[in-house]
């Protein structure tokens, strides 16, 4: 007879990438996309921001083994999702919590915090939103904010910047789904771009600089 347990502890290293300047101002979270890690918007934005704010970008608390010509490489997921069966096999509140307490033992979890997603990470953002109040601002880059999956309570303005053109986040949903989070509360801006598809690429970095 199958069990389910659902809160034992289960200790495994982890990594990110942290920027952190005396006494910040303020803190950038990034959250990166389905099978890369925190290097990956880190990379892009650190030379962007600013000097005088923490940088927190860390990996997906669950591994998904890379396979390479003779070994594996370690990617990392914020949930697990299939979509042909429509089912979560893990949903979005253990990685909402685990960011949490990494916020917690750094230290920043008071501090103003502006959130960062990108694809996976980005339809993560505002369950993480929900539960840290000091998250004052998401800004979603080619994902799907699903209002089934977070209770909104008005404390962060959400944004997005989606292209017409992405073959793996649907355009169209996207955007109803930000229609219905507007029709929830929020005042934050949908940034529609035209050709740039689901690659974080120039044209996506330069809007984003715009909202942070």
């Amino acid at each position: 007879m199958k069990r389910s347990f659902s809160n034992l502890n289960l200790r495994i290293p982890h990594e990110a990438e942290v920027y952190l300047p005396a006494n910040p101002k303020k803190v950038y979270l990034l959250l990166h996309g389905y099978m890369q890690d925190g290097s990956y918007l880190y990379k892009k934005l650190i030379d962007k921001l600013p000097k005088d704010c923490a940088v927190i970008a860390p990996n997906g608390p669950f591994i998904v083994p890379y396979k390479k010509k003779e070994s594996f490489e370690a990617k990392f997921a914020w949930y697990f999702f299939d979509p042909a069966k429509k089912v979560y096999y893990i949903n979005f509140e253990p990685a909402a919590e685990f960011i949490k307490s990494l916020l917690i033992d750094l230290d920043l979890h008071r501090k103003p915090i502006t959130l960062v997603g990108y694809s996976q990470g980005g339809y993560l953002a505002p369950k993480v939103a929900e539960l840290i109040p000091a998250i004052d601002t998401v800004i979603g880059l080619a994902c799907c904010f699903r209002n089934s999956r977070f209770d909104f309570k008005g404390n962060a303005i959400m944004h997005q910047i989606h292209s017409k053109s992405d073959l793996v986040v649907d355009y169209k949903n996207a955007k109803d789904e930000f229609e219905e989070l507007r029709n929830r509360g929020n005042l934050g801006r949908f940034v529609s771009l035209e050709d740039e598809g689901h690659k974080l690429n120039s044209i996506y970095i330069d809007e984003l600089l715009k909202m942070i």
